[in-house]
């Protein structure tokens, strides 16, 4: 008898050992993700939908699909100790897209270092009002900051295994009401200034999961709105992949939770009910079972582009808080720290000249790191601005004192001391600001004001009586304003709960180890009577809030959107155009500015672009960041920053047309060093010409999307229309992939128009280089390859701009290694003749016959383990 033995240590990824049926490879993902849908019961459909335990969803062992382990994490992973990154707020101060996916990436590997699928964050909230208690997770108030700074840091996150998730879709405008504040919003309003950060962090950003919000929107609860859900999300930009619901957001009726999108709900235990669940609404015909196929297939075309269905690497538990990360955690804390004031260059400090500093305030003792709820991250350690301050001078010429708390109607019982340690002093330094008892989810600004709470303006004010030489750094989430005691001070530092190193951060800024290049991503009014009225849930009518409504009342703030003092001066020159006076809108239009130091020390500028359009056929706001670059300058350098103007950057809504369009006419674009600083500009007049699409990939995918050698890879792309109008029906949006330059397969199936602003998932159907109906390439060995992916690159379709169509990533290929296999029971394989087989596992090595069988076709073996919960390897002895 012939006799075949094959040892497999991994079921699953060692399969080609044996012949493949080329049916089972040459499909697409969507075949792929319906086969394992037919082969689910209803029950086990529903189990993928909805949260099992602590924000986990459940294992389908038998069909071999994990289910997601997810964990809060805006700005570190909060489960267990990790590392404490700047909040939101604080990354966003930074204005650098290339640290914040750095810092993404670090947040990422810190999740899968703790055995973690998905990140339940970042938080893309507009900051419309800074008194909103989420306002330190939330980013800016500007929606194209907002878009640039989480899109990076999606970017980062999902550059490891990890998963992000971008919340809260849509808007929490306030705390105060969250689970039935109703607000009304244009459709305009929705995708235009509210949507801009979603759509850029799911079409550049690629992100794997939105979670929806508490609160309605037009009426309807926004885990239940179609208009959201699937009509804007899907339908208008593409979203492929699934939603979850905020923490039991999903109140009643989970049919027309389901119905309208909200894929996985967490909290509520509506979907998985006994009684008025989904399995129930389903067998009394109220409820499609293609709606829970839906659904299912959106979870399942997650788990898979996101690698979780095939070899996924485990994460490094010595990445959480590692040295490399605690440096950047530094670093993101420095650089988001925004220097407002520095009368007489009381700043930097001279350590050696300095005998005595006093040290004042209910911030200098302890380092505050967040506001109160879910983005809570508990760090390792914290670094206090008495202890970063202590490291540069000395213990002994630190004089510190409370002086009063963060709250309250008194001062702390050590106030005369304060003040006697100012009065010795050579310099003062009071910290202040807000904490976890004065904003934070599920409340809003404790005392209701942008003003300092308790006793601390006072003290400020009684400190500089003492001592004319007196810094004041706050630290919060949502800004607070100086009004009060701003001219009684000489230094003013703004840090936005830098992280769990931001006392040394804030102390390389004070003796000016580094120069301060933060800027303001929040508006800092005089008073609170400059802002909009928090009562009114009609949020067309604050204008976005922030700089756009203070343009629009024609109000001064006290310091504006964008605003940033150095310990050097830039200055602006040189303000060019690509066209003199005009240009079609199509046309490659952009607009330059030489920037100098002017000054003694290096430093990072942060130049700033916005456009504004004058005449115009629908309102717009008075200007509009649409463009920054930050650069380093040494001391009389310059440097040529070129800001490129696409169409995405001059697309509005309009709800005539349901569709982005450009209004044609002058546009006006300045720049500057901050939203009232612009001084270079010019006006171009764009003009219309008959639309066109640009279609551009956005994201590659590849499944496995970590393959190892000899696996069969499938490939696919999103393809973007960032153009002037859409792209042809019942024409081919062909798209070609190559490894290493050589073709090895294509997707020629999708017909359909893709929207202006609008996005699709397409996926290799073809071999790129015969003409066989295979989809796949086959791994090489393990090492690294250019994949390249192009649309159109038989330039079938007339575009505005043909020379945008690809794009290469890297792809690693892993050697084949042993996984374990908790999950991994079945296996395909096929015989050269009829053949009985025994099939035993092995736990740490050491094996035990379970099963034996017959086959004559080539069929799914199911292992059997009975109460076996975990295996690292399974060998198939044939007979």
């Amino acid at each position: 008898m012939l006799k075949i033995k094959s040892i497999i240590t991994n079921i699953i990824i060692l399969g080609f050992i044996f012949t493949i049926q080329t049916k089972i490879y040459s499909q697409t993902i969507d075949e792929k993700i319906a086969d394992i849908i037919s082969q689910m019961t209803l029950e086990e459909k529903v189990k993928q939908l909805h949260q099992q335990g602590s924000f986990n969803t459940e294992d389908n062992t038998r069909l071999n699909i994990p289910g997601f382990i997810m964990s809060d994490g805006p700005h570190g992973v909060r489960n267990g100790l990790a590392t404490s990154f700047p909040v939101g707020s604080g990354l966003a101060a930074t204005w650098d897209p290339d640290l914040i996916r750095r810092v993404g990436e670090a947040m990422g590997q810190e999740f899968r270092g703790k055995g973690i699928h998905q990140a339940l964050g970042p938080c893309l909230d507009l900051t419309l009002d800074p008194r909103n208690g989420r306002s330190p997770e939330s980013t800016s108030e500007d929606p194209y900051l907002n878009a640039k700074i989480n899109t990076a840091l999606v970017q980062g996150i999902q550059s490891t295994p990890a998963l992000a998730t971008v919340k809260h879709f849509y808007t929490e405008y306030r705390q105060n009401g969250r689970t039935t504040n109703n607000y009304t919003l244009s459709q305009r309003n929705l995708l235009e200034q509210h949507g801009l950060q979603f759509r850029e962090a799911i079409q550049i950003g690629g992100v794997f999961s939105v979670m929806s919000s508490y609160n309605s929107i037009n009426g309807k609860s926004a885990a239940k709105n179609s208009t959201l859900l699937t009509t804007d999300l899907r339908t208008k930009w593409g979203f492929p992949f699934y939603v979850v619901s905020d923490w039991a957001s999903v109140y009643n009726n989970c049919d027309s939770a389901v119905t309208a999108g909200c894929d996985i709900e967490m909290g509520s235990g509506l979907y998985q009910d006994q009684n008025n669940g989904l399995v129930n609404l389903v067998n009394s015909g109220k409820l499609p079972v293609s709606v829970i196929d839906q659904a299912v297939a959106r979870v399942l075309r997650t788990k898979f582009l996101s690698g979780m269905m095939n070899y996924y690497p485990q994460g490094d538990p010595s990445d959480i808080n590692s040295p490399a990360h605690q440096a950047l955690s530094l670093e993101a804390g420095k650089k988001g720290i925004v220097l407002l004031k520095n009368q007489d260059n009381i700043l930097p400090l001279d350590k050696n000249s300095i005998n005595k500093i006093a040290v004042i305030g209910p911030n200098a003792a302890v380092m505050q790191t967040d506001g109160a709820g879910s983005s809570w991250v508990d760090p390792f350690y914290k670094v206090s601005p008495k202890e970063g301050i202590e490291k540069y001078v000395g213990i002994d010429k630190v004089l510190y004192a409370k002086g009063c708390d963060i709250t309250g109607s008194g001062y702390a019982s050590d106030v005369s001391n304060a003040i006697n340690y100012a009065s010795q002093a050579d310099v003062v330094i009071y910290f202040g600001g807000l904490d976890a008892t004065q904003e934070g989810e599920g409340f809003d600004r404790a005392n209701n004001s942008i003003q300092l709470p308790g006793k601390q303006n006072d003290l400020i004010n009684l400190l500089s009586s003492a001592n004319k030489n007196l810094i004041v750094v706050l630290i919060s989430g949502g800004i607070c304003t100086a009004t009060p005691f701003l001219n009684n001070v000489k230094g003013l530092l703004y840090g936005f709960y830098p992280g769990q190193e931001g006392g040394n951060a804030i102390a390389q800024i004070l003796f000016g180890d580094y120069n301060p290049s933060g800027k303001l991503p929040q508006t800092m009014a005089m008073s609170d009577s400059q802002l909009p009225d928090r009562s009114q849930n009609n949020l067309d009518n604050n204008l976005g809030g922030g700089y756009r409504w203070f343009d629009s009342k024609k109000q001064t703030p006290q310091f504006a959107f964008g605003y940033g003092l150095s310990y050097t001066t830039f200055a602006y020159s040189n303000f060019q155009m690509s066209h003199s006076k005009w240009a079609f809108w199509d046309d490659q239009i952009w607009v330059s500015v030489d920037v100098t130091n002017a000054g003694s020390r290096a430093g990072e500028e942060i130049v700033q672009m916005y456009v504004s359009e004058s005449v115009s056929f629908v309102t717009k706001n008075v200007k509009d960041l649409k463009g920054f670059q930050k650069i380093y300058l040494e001391p009389g350098e310059t440097k040529t920053v070129t800001f490129n103007i696409t169409p995405n950057e001059l697309y509005y809504f309009r709800p005539q047309t349901n569709s982005y369009e450009i209004d044609p006419g002058p546009y006006t674009f300045r720049v500057g060093g901050s939203s009232d600083n612009l001084p270079l500009g010019g006006t171009l007049d764009i003009r219309p010409r008959p639309p066109k699409p640009d279609l551009q990939i956005a994201n590659i995918y590849s499944v496995p999307r970590y393959p190892q050698e000899g696996d069969h890879v499938i490939f696919l792309a999103t393809v973007l229309n960032r153009g002037t109008g859409p792209s042809p029906n019942s024409t081919f949006h062909e798209v070609g992939f190559k490894i290493d330059g050589a073709d090895v397969s294509r997707s020629v199936a999708y017909t359909d128009s893709i929207a202006k602003g609008g996005m699709a998932l397409l996926c290799a159907n073809v071999n790129g280089s015969s003409d066989s109906n295979l989809n796949y390439w086959v791994a090489g060995k393990p090492g690294t390859y250019t994949l390249q992916a192009a649309v159109d690159d038989k330039s079938a379709i007339s575009e505005t701009n043909e020379s945008n169509n690809s794009k290469t990533v890297t792809l690693k290929v892993f050697p084949k290694q042993a996984e374990n296999l908790a999950l991994k029971k079945t296996v395909t394989v096929s015989s050269v003749e009829s053949q009985s087989y025994i099939g035993d596992y092995a736990v740490d090595g050491n094996y035990g016959t379970r099963w034996s069988s017959k086959f004559t076709d080539p069929q799914t073996i199911t292992v059997d383990l009975g109460s076996v919960q975990q295996f690292n390897q399974i060998r198939i002895t044939w007979e």
